[in-house]
């Protein structure tokens, strides 16, 4: 049996830790939580995904002084006609973690613009930084298209998920099984490309 590997996931998001957990557990990897180490959050100033997962995964990787890899998570929903907003500003826009919030600028924007609530065409966009104990960066990314609705449905999932519709299926992300959202989602896109690459011999 190959050994477990161990990676410190530089996130203080219980929901993506779950999430982590459930699409690596096949693979023998094991993500560690970042509040386990530290309440400290970096501050992602980045402009890019690209650039705010690193901040987050330098950071990590640092204050562990790189005993272990560490891989941090940018992501966001991106809906075409609003620009690719919310974006990187995905989180800032459900301010205190309240995503009526967001779900309610989404629509405010979007009826600014005139343009109808449903079945706009947007996507879930997900880069992923790694640094391994060698101090080596990799950036690995996954995208899922699909179209946003109103009003949210579904009772699984997180974020962004109960407005999100997949191309290729008529419920939302949180009406979808957990099992079925990680086997198509953005982030496990994105692991996948990872893997692919194998950095980890497991």
């Amino acid at each position: 049996m190959s050994r477990q590997i161990k990676i410190l996931l530089a996130s203080h998001n219980q929901n993506k830790l779950i999430e982590f957990k459930n699409i690596l557990k096949k693979f023998n990897i094991k993500p560690l939580l970042l509040k386990n180490f530290t309440s400290i959050v970096p501050e992602e100033n980045g402009k890019s995904f690209e650039e705010n997962a690193l901040i987050k995964s330098r950071f990590a990787s640092k204050l562990i002084n790189y005993s272990m890899p560490s891989l941090a998570d940018d992501s966001g929903l991106c809906i075409k006609n609003l620009n690719n907003q919310p974006g990187i500003f995905s989180a800032r826009w459900a301010e205190d973690n309240n995503y009526e919030k967001a779900y309610n600028r989404i629509k405010k924007s979007l009826k600014e613009k005139k343009i109808t609530l449903d079945n706009q065409s947007a996507k879930f966009f997900c880069v992923l930084a790694l640094i391994d104990v060698d101090k080596k960066e990799y950036l690995y990314e996954g995208a899922l298209e699909g179209r946003i609705v109103f009003p949210p449905r579904g009772s699984f999932g997180f974020g962004y998920d109960p407005i999100f519709i997949p191309n290729g299926y008529n419920k939302t992300l949180s009406e979808l099984t957990p099992s079925i959202k990680n086997s198509i989602s953005h982030r496990s896109k994105a692991i996948k490309n990872l893997l692919s690459n194998k950095i980890f011999r497991v």
